[in-house]
């Protein structure tokens, strides 16, 4: 066992002190100017702690006036549809190409590679038009069937799982009579739950952060949080501690989900660099 001198670990802990402060320091003054009233804001520095931690008022007005709750409930559910989707067929497809053999299966694992090199902005006009001829512009399925496709580095992630399960399972069901479909449901599926939770967490965060997509695909009466927050950040006349508390409403619940699945995370993405 190789033993770390004092300087490594002094140098570590003070290389990742300075870190969580570069991290933390950008959010404490936005909490403080969340809960300030409007006259304690333009009087007081961004660094001092407002008088009332129990001030909801910008909260509450951001959530009224700024439709954020609604924002919010619309991202909770194009997030729940789009991501049980797109994990499901990620398993599936991963298993298929990781456990069997068959012609064309070498192509297919390539152009999932391929997508990697292509920018999401250059194929927007051809997708546009088809979205469009479908009759789902400004409508919720749009962003929902966009988000649920299969990317590589979901299947990076599931087939650095998948070697881990010996195939001597598949097997052994199906001399027991099992079809593929209960193996992959009953055996495969349970075992995939860290590489499934990873992929939620990578995909997760990335949709809730995303602007582009739902900008382009929905109007004014269906928006997701990015976009409700961008409208109502650009009007000059919202007061910045009210946007303080509508940008906090954001993090939060995004925040709360991380720190629960956090533990997931390095597993799969070492894997998927391993793979």
């Amino acid at each position: 066992m190789i033993r770390e001198s004092r300087l490594y670990r002094v140098l570590r802990y003070a290389f990742l002190i300075m870190a969580c402060i570069f991290v933390i320091v950008p959010i404490i003054p936005l909490v403080f100017m969340a809960f300030k009233t409007g006259s304690e804001y333009s009087s007081t520095s961004v660094l001092v702690p407002p008088q009332n931690w129990l001030n909801f008022y910008n909260f509450k007005y951001a959530l009224r006036v700024g439709n954020l709750g609604k924002a919010l409930f619309n991202t909770a559910v194009i997030l729940a549809v789009s991501l049980s989707i797109q994990l499901l067929l990620t398993t599936m497809v991963s298993y298929v190409l990781h456990r069997f053999e068959f012609r064309g299966r070498k192509i297919i694992y390539t152009l999932f590679a391929l997508t990697m090199f292509i920018p999401v902005v250059t194929t927007q006009t051809v997708v546009f038009q088809i979205v469009y001829r479908m009759g789902l512009v400004n409508k919720m399925p749009s962003v929902i069937l966009l988000y649920s496709g299969v990317n590589i580095v979901g299947i990076y992630i599931m087939f650095n799982q998948l070697g881990s399960i010996p195939k001597e399972l598949d097997e052994s069901a199906l001399i027991d009579g099992a079809s593929y479909y209960r193996i992959f449901g009953s055996i495969i599926l349970p075992l995939m739950k860290p590489a499934c939770t990873t992929l939620l967490i990578i995909n997760g965060i990335g949709y809730y952060n995303d602007f582009y997509i739902p900008n382009l695909y929905l109007r004014k009466n269906i928006q997701t949080f990015t976009v409700a927050l961008h409208k109502f950040f650009g009007n000059t006349a919202t007061p910045f501690e009210i946007v303080a508390a509508a940008i906090l409403l954001g993090i939060v619940p995004i925040m709360i989900v991380f720190l629960f699945l956090q533990r997931y995370i390095f597993y799969g993405l070492a894997g998927a660099v391993k793979s």
